[in-house]
């Protein structure tokens, strides 16, 4: 009985803790910890997935140049002789890859956008592209720009996002049946069309079926008591920290609140109910998800997202919108 009590007397200690300034500094320094630990510092690596963020960093830069009405003619001459350098250390160690052929795409078309400037393609510096360029297999258009016109873009735009944007409520009564696995994967697909800092698209979906996991994760959530069992497919949001660098510590979260609400309107294009569910809690339990939804270390996590399929009829919380008057601020 007494180890009954010394066990709950701990919990009741932990729960206060966690609420206290000295919680909140102890929680601080673990997220600090691992950014440092993980996050690249310019062109200094850790990993593999540091370089693919640096390299994407690096020929965004790139594209947004060529994106601009008015191009400056052959702008970026020392970011263009970094990329280049890293992008070929990046080639001879891992081969050529979709970032490879990215690269070379987006330089390609940096050499035409010149070349039709009349600026004279010579001298090292355009050498050095050139020479790039020149081991690809053949261009594939993953890189650089597109064009794209107003008349097409209106006939999509027909659509009332509107109302497709307001249909949308977050849902905590499911049906028994499994939600189809393509679903999701289309919504993901879908939801990858999220803007993220310099495109660097840090951001994991962890998709989990088995009932006593998803059980197990949801019991360390805490939040979705009562309808826990309608609950069939759970999905973790996280984003990498090995894609951000230093001042970029917040922006792990914009990127992968993104990617969230992307996901959450393309779930519920594809007729998948969903409700999110947050992930504010210690690190201790941050820790114990990572450990039974086998995500790595170096994974901040974003939401939780109970899903299911839709019911013939269901309630769902009207949750009331604040006025625009209280939103919007005109400067």
């Amino acid at each position: 009985m007494s180890n009954l009590i010394n066990k709950i007397k701990l919990k009741i200690h932990a729960l206060i803790f966690w609420q206290t300034s000295l919680g909140d500094i102890v929680n601080n320094i673990y997220s600090l910890k691992l950014f440092y630990k993980y996050s690249f510092k310019y062109d200094k690596f850790k990993s593999r997935g540091s370089e693919i963020a640096f390299l994407t960093k690096q020929y965004h830069i790139v594209e947004k140049g060529l994106a601009l009405p008015n191009p400056r003619l052959a702008f970026g001459k020392e970011k263009i002789n970094l990329l280049l350098d890293k992008s070929i250390k990046y080639e001879n160690n891992y081969g050529e890859d979709k970032l490879v052929i990215c690269i070379k795409d987006c330089l390609s078309e940096y050499i035409r956008f010149n070349k039709k400037n009349n600026i004279k393609i010579e001298g090292a510096y355009f050498d050095s592209i050139i020479k790039f360029i020149g081991t690809r297999k053949q261009e594939q258009k993953q890189g650089g720009t597109i064009s794209i016109r107003k008349c097409e873009l209106k006939q999509i735009m027909a659509m009332p996002f509107e109302d497709f944007t307001k249909s949308r409520f977050s849902i905590r009564d499911f049906d028994d049946e499994d939600v189809d696995l393509e679903l999701i994967k289309k919504a993901i697909n879908i939801a990858k069309h999220a803007p993220s800092v310099c495109n660097r698209q840090s951001w994991k979906a962890h998709v989990y079926t088995k009932e006593e996991q998803i059980l197990s994760l949801l019991k360390i959530q805490g939040g979705n008591n009562g309808f826990t069992q309608s609950i069939n497919r759970l999905i973790i949001v996280t984003t990498d920290i090995v894609a951000f660098t230093k001042l970029e510590s917040n922006q792990i979260f914009v990127d992968g609140g993104l990617f969230s609400m992307n996901l959450l309107l393309s779930l519920h294009s594809q007729g998948i109910g969903a409700c999110c569910l947050n992930t504010c809690f210690p690190y201790t339990s941050e820790k114990k998800v990572k450990k039974i939804g086998a995500i790595q270390t170096n994974e901040r996590l974003i939401m939780m997202i109970g899903i299911g399929n839709l019911k013939d009829n269901y309630k769902v919380a009207i949750s009331n919108k604040k006025d625009l008057k209280e939103i919007l601020k005109i400067n």
